[in-house]
């Protein structure tokens, strides 16, 4: 059976974690690992010139000016590939951020080099939005107007602020907020807060 391989690029600046990575997906018959980059420079200059169908991207590279940053210069360097994030960083607030960006798939290094194979053959499948299964499910339960409130709580604004800041009621807002304690099984308000700056919101 004639197959094209799918061509990747990893940039990722530990030594060891891309020894594993490249030695795992090469060994795989229908992947070609065609670049490698240990800065975000270096990276993006090979996605330029490699034209990845797959680019496993570490977010906190030397040379890198924040996540989302990183993530739309990477989509600018090669617009036809996906992007599989591979980061050691677990906060809900940035998962959300980059997910919302349409990355493929967001992994937590703590997935094995099998894990990062099926997640690659499961996006050139054409799935997207795919999220390491030991990041908490409730996060995929929390709404984008949620994220927003838990935000303002993170930053010590108080109901009404909130409520004038979204242009809604104090009320609406108490509502959010005890339905977030709710899914994250809190039980007051000042859990609520804590459990946000936790988070990185």
């Amino acid at each position: 059976m004639n197959e094209t391989k799918t061509k990747i690029l990893i940039v990722e600046d530990h030594h060891a974690t891309m020894d594993g990575l490249s030695m795992g997906i090469g060994a795989h018959q229908y992947m070609d690992v065609v670049g490698t980059a240990m800065t975000s420079d270096e990276g993006l200059a090979q996605a330029a010139s490699c034209k990845p169908d797959v680019i496993v991207l570490d977010l906190h590279l030397p040379g890198a000016t924040g996540p989302r940053a990183t993530i739309e210069a990477f989509k600018q360097a090669a617009p036809g590939a996906r992007l599989i994030i591979f980061s050691a960083e677990a906060r809900m607030a940035l998962i959300q951020s980059v997910t919302d960006m349409g990355v493929a798939a967001y992994l937590l290094k703590s997935e094995r080099v099998a894990k990062v194979i099926e997640t690659i053959q499961r996006v050139m499948a054409g799935e997207k939005g795919i999220i390491s299964e030991s990041v908490p499910q409730v996060f995929k339960k929390i709404t984008r107007a949620e994220m927003e409130v838990l935000s303002m709580l993170a930053r010590g604004m108080k109901y009404q602020e909130i409520a004038d800041q979204r242009m809604t009621s104090m009320a609406t807002v108490r509502k959010q907020c005890e339905t977030l304690e709710l899914k994250l099984n809190l039980a007051s308000r000042e859990q609520l807060i804590a459990w946000a700056v936790e988070n990185g919101f």
